[in-house]
């Protein structure tokens, strides 16, 4: 999530919706009084934004200062595959190209003031890799980063270390995001890390597009508006989508000549259902995980999805053979629900198109929320067999910090906003779908096949004995788990 001053049309928005939307945590230097739960992210936020610090990137390397780590070799991990490889770790010179040069920017920082020299290994799985070395003993990795499931598989076969043991790691700092700190935490140990460091988790991040020719061609009402008045509900989506959805050629086939309402997929099953503000797992007093995906209300909103999904008849997924994004690139879709990797891919897209949050359940509902992809929104790891934490934990810190001024930048204002977004009226959208993610332990954890359970549904009439049948063993995979960690459930 990155943390910036949000502006007074976002705040206006956040007010009409009473979200618990996020500002920044208040700084302190104690790494131990990060919030773990969402009263606690929302009472540091508030706080937080009564004193907003007025750091600049010339003053947190300042504090950096002092350190001198004789040229030590940093050893970052991470992912190198065509679509979802990391593009936020290396860069080897300037290009012009705002990313690639903010990258290398911080990368510089981090050679001048602390003495390190960052080192990229990529892999198509960095999470076997670092198991490999883990099994070996060896202390390879300083870090790794991957997407939130294959972290998570790595968890309780103790490959991890546990960020609260690593005091150089200040936690509650705003260049870390306290959202998913409090909402992917397990009985107050947390694995996993993101924030200004990365933004492979925003690219991860599912958001709503909108093709703005339709809207008018069709009279449809405005998104934007629907969303600042509360009414952008899944029952508006669904009678949008249908309106939109035309045959062109008349020959009774749905093939890529054709428009299409919703253009989807499987996973968005449980991505709306997230966006409901429902999860499969929510967390007790102890913040251990409880399911929660058999509660009436649950239930309803994955009937709801589903029907969405694959009753109507719009939804452009139901039809094998055709590309989302091609689809939507060309001009043949009003809604596309997807990750936000696909705004700069669209970028020279002539479709003019907007970036909402996904709907709600209903008007009710008190906040707007957005999900992610659990095996593409990346975040950092610290792998057990790390010998020298404390320095680990040091550089690491002052990477994010220095990535709050240059990475974060480059992305959101020369990158995002500067050549990507195609009108004002999304900017507030993006910052409320960024601080409006709503982290769910089932999703990465999949416990008894749970999550998959949900991804696979394609029936609302099963949803209910589906889900009795998974009970048992699901009950018993997270059981298992919180042993293996030494936990009592």
């Amino acid at each position: 999530m990155k943390k910036r001053i949000i502006t007074m049309l976002l705040a206006m928005l956040m007010l009409l919706q009473t979200t618990a939307c996020a500002e920044s945590s208040e700084n302190t230097d104690d790494a131990s009084a990060a919030p773990t739960t969402s009263a606690e992210v929302g009472a540091a936020e508030e706080a937080a934004a009564e004193t907003e610090p007025e750091d600049t990137l010339e003053s947190i390397v300042a504090k950096f200062s002092d350190r001198d780590y004789d040229g030590y070799s940093f050893r970052i991990l991470d992912r190198g595959d065509a679509f979802w490889g990391t593009v936020d770790v290396m860069a080897e010179e300037m290009t012009g190209e705002a990313i690639n040069d903010g990258v290398l920017e911080r990368n510089n920082l981090l050679a001048e003031k602390l003495n390190v020299v960052v080192v990229e290994q990529r892999e198509a799985s960095p999470v076997n890799t670092m198991k490999t070395a883990v099994a070996a003993q060896s202390d390879d990795f300083d870090v790794l980063t991957d997407g939130l499931s294959p972290l998570a598989g790595t968890v309780s076969g103790g490959n991890l270390r546990d960020f609260r043991e690593i005091s150089e790691v200040k936690m509650d700092q705003k260049w870390w995001d306290q959202h998913l700190i409090s909402g992917m935490s397990v009985a107050d140990k947390v694995f996993f890390m993101t924030g200004d460091i990365s933004i492979m988790d925003n690219y991860g991040t599912w958001c709503m597009m909108f093709n703005k020719t339709i809207i008018s061609d069709y009279g449809l009402e405005s998104p934007y508006d629907l969303v600042h008045d509360g009414s952008w509900t899944i029952d508006k989506l669904s009678e949008m989508s249908h309106t939109a959805t035309l045959d062109i050629n008349g020959d009774g086939k749905w093939t890529a000549d054709d428009q299409y309402g919703f253009i989807s997929e499987a996973y968005n099953t449980y991505g709306l259902y997230i966006c409901f503000g429902e999860k499969i797992t929510d967390k007790d007093e102890n913040d251990l995980p409880v399911f929660v995906y058999s509660s009436e209300q649950a239930i309803n909103s994955l009937i709801k999805s589903l029907e969405v999904q694959y009753s109507d008849g719009c939804n452009m997924g139901l039809y094998p053979g055709l590309s989302r994004e091609a689809q939507f690139q060309a001009g043949g879709g009003l809604f596309y629900f997807a990750g936000m990797i696909n705004i700069t891919s669209f970028r020279d897209s002539e479709t003019d198109f907007g970036i909402i949050p996904a709907p709600k359940y209903t008007e009710d509902q008190e906040s707007y929320y957005s999900t992610y992809s659990p095996e593409n929104m990346t975040a950092y790891s610290i792998p057990v067999t790390v010998v020298d934490t404390a320095r680990t934990g040091d550089i690491l810190e002052a990477m994010a910090a220095f990535s709050a001024y240059t990475l974060t930048p480059a992305y959101y204002d020369k990158t995002l906003m500067g050549k990507s977004v195609r009108d004002a009226e999304s900017e507030p959208m993006i910052e409320l779908i960024l601080n409006s993610r709503n982290f769910d332990l089932g999703s990465i954890f999949n416990w008894g096949n749970t999550a998959s359970t949900v991804r696979s549904m394609t029936d609302p009439n099963t949803v209910s004995s589906s889900l009795q049948k998974i009970e048992k063993a699901a009950n018993k995979a997270m059981q298992k788990f919180l042993d293996n960690l030494g936990i009592e459930g």
